[in-house]
């Protein structure tokens, strides 16, 4: 996430890639800001305005705002950098918050910086192929997988199958959120492979295909400022993700370090290769890990961004401050407060209809606070709006919730699963 270690001598710009809201708010409102005049700008993709609706109050207290047709364009990235060499003071930081900008964000990183980190670094953030290449060549475990780069070249189709043990995983190489992801035994790779439907906005068709690792699902959160972690929050998926539009409990529960240090620092040891590994010392990480039944753990990918649909506010209200705030304190070159434990144990469930349509309703405000274990809430989509339940990082509301003890909280999070839903209607037609 860094172009250059800011020494805050002089005047400066961060860059912000894509409408980030939370990010840009705790940006521009950090009093050190002004004190330490930085500059703010901002990028945008034409569908940020078409979609996200952004504050054009919020927009307008950036120093600039640029819009482009895709961060994939080198012409129009090309010259957003060139216009910021020569109109802004020095670029000391350029935030990405989404995969879809990930290659646009680190391309834009290697214009503005003097000296340029290793070019292959932006790329193994986003194409797990050589994400997995790199941290496996660093001595971590990683998936076992095969590149499979024309899904109708059943000759590449048949020697990835044979090289492989089902099940497999089929998936596109610089894929996000689980989306377009399917589990598969290898008799149906090419079929599978050939049939797979792809989010509009991915825009490569090439394929990664791994084993299956059987066990549990974990992530680990954290924020880095000059390779140390600010923040370090293990989590547990309560199911698997790939597995929710079949009707899978949707949600994770934050694993408290006293009760398993062995576990943290197992992960602070794998983290620490995959840093070293892809170029990781500033700003937020999500890695994603697999806990066979022997305990052993397995490295499944990473991104350089804070984890999203609920994550940010589980963890805002576990630390009792959110993760926003924090970045912008790294970005800024502050000293972090310190962090402090608001609930012992925290977990969130998200909860999408059960059939798509118009959302007809939803939990009241007042059904929510009256919950026990009920922290906070966020809705992403309002009633009127339509429910394609098209991937699972589609979102739609997200319930945190808190406990005493981690068994207790595991089972308030399945309370609240059968309590809580969306209702959604086939028929009706949004006026």
């Amino acid at each position: 996430m860094t172009v250059r270690r800011p020494d805050h001598t002089g005047p400066c710009t961060v860059v912000v890639c894509r409408y980030q809201p939370e990010l840009l708010a705790a940006l521009l409102d950090h009093p050190a800001r002004t004190t330490r005049h930085v500059d703010v700008c901002v990028v945008l993709e034409r569908a940020d305005i078409v979609y996200e609706s952004p504050d054009q109050q919020l927009l307008a207290r950036c120093r600039k705002v640029y819009t482009v047709g895709s961060f994939d364009s080198l012409a129009e990235l090309s010259a957003v950098a060139v216009d910021l060499r020569l109109t802004c003071p020095p670029v000391v930081r350029v935030c990405n918050q989404n995969e879809l900008s990930q290659f646009g964000a680190g391309y834009l990183r290697l214009l503005l910086h003097d000296a340029p980190a290793d070019p292959r670094h932006h790329v193994a953030h986003r194409d797990k192929r050589l994400m997995k290449q790199l941290v496996r060549e660093a001595g971590v475990p990683v998936t076992q997988f095969r590149s499979l780069a024309d899904a109708g070249d059943e000759a590449a189709v048949a020697s990835v199958a044979g090289e492989l043990t089902s099940p497999l995983i089929v998936k596109p190489a610089a894929g996000f959120g689980a989306s377009s992801t399917v589990k598969v035994d290898a008799a149906e790779l090419g079929a599978a492979a050939s049939g797979l439907t792809f989010d509009p906005a991915q825009r490569s068709r090439q394929l990664i295909v791994e084993e299956f690792v059987p066990g549990e699902d974990l992530c680990v959160d954290a924020v880095w400022s000059g390779g140390k972690a600010l923040t370090f929050v293990v989590q547990r998926y309560l199911r698997r993700r790939m597995t929710v539009l079949e009707g899978a409990l949707d949600g994770s529960v934050i694993v408290a370090p006293e009760e398993h240090p062995d576990l943290y620092a197992r992960l602070r040891e794998m983290h620490a290769r995959v840093n070293a590994a892809l170029g990781i010392h500033d700003g937020p990480t999500h890695l994603e890990v697999f806990e066979r039944p022997d305990r052993d753990l397995v490295f499944s990918e990473i991104a350089s961004r804070a984890g999203g649909g609920w994550m940010q506010h589980m963890i805002g209200a576990y630390h009792g401050r959110s993760t926003w705030s924090l970045l912008a304190d790294t970005v800024l070159g502050e000293d972090a407060a310190p962090l402090h434990r608001a609930w012992p144990h925290v977990g969130a469930i998200h909860i999408r209809p059960t059939a798509p349509g118009i959302i007809t309703g939803a939990p009241s405000d007042a059904e929510l606070r009256a919950f026990p274990g009920t922290i906070t809430w966020h809705r992403h989509r309002q009633i009127g709006d339509r429910a394609r339940l098209s991937s699972p990082s589609e979102w739609y509301f997200d319930l945190v919730l808190g406990a005493d003890t981690a068994a207790e909280l595991v089972q308030t999070c399945l309370r609240a699963a059968r309590t809580f839903a969306i209702e959604t209607d086939a028929e009706a037609v949004v006026a």
